[in-house]
């Protein structure tokens, strides 16, 4: 990216920040000058995750399936710039009639409407040119045998 496009000294916050995709956000926006804010659920893991983005970069432990804790989080850092929402437990792939429900209703509270809520009051703090981005794996476009989870909560279409 050049200067007109690069994070230097824009406020990033990765929700799903402490490994996986989120991790690989949080170091490329920090090697682009980001303060990075990261949040999951493991404590351990953010503190980690922290010493090896380095820099500026800060975390929290925070369950984004907890609606007030995720409003409490955006409340906390307050104005930002870009927010990249990541979080997500793996999810164990079955045939529908083998799939356990009470997980796959963790994965839709987890990527569904932690989702939302992560949208809903990071939004008004996000600062004038700034973005939101979710992610999302490949199974809504391209499921496999026994993907009827992964598939049912991916987003189907670009936004």
């Amino acid at each position: 990216m050049g200067p007109r496009n690069g994070l230097q000294n824009k406020q990033v916050i990765v929700l799903g920040g402490s490994s996986g995709i989120g991790l690989a956000v949080a170091e490329a926006a920090a090697s682009q000058g980001a303060k990075v804010v990261i949040a999951s659920s493991n404590a351990e893991r953010v503190q980690k995750a922290i010493k090896s983005i380095g820099g500026q970069a800060q975390g929290q432990a925070v369950d984004v399936s907890d609606e007030r804790a995720v409003e409490t989080l955006f409340a906390k850092f307050g104005a930002f710039d870009h927010l990249v929402f990541t979080a997500g437990d793996s999810l164990h792939l079955h045939e529908l009639a083998a799939t356990d429900l009470k997980q796959a209703r963790r994965a839709f509270e987890l990527r569904y409407w932690s989702a939302l809520a992560a949208v809903k009051y990071g939004n008004p703090h996000i600062r004038k040119g700034g973005s939101i981005v979710l992610t999302t794996g490949v199974a809504g476009r391209r499921p496999h045998k026994g993907w009827v989870v992964a598939a049912s909560v991916a987003e189907p279409s670009k936004r």
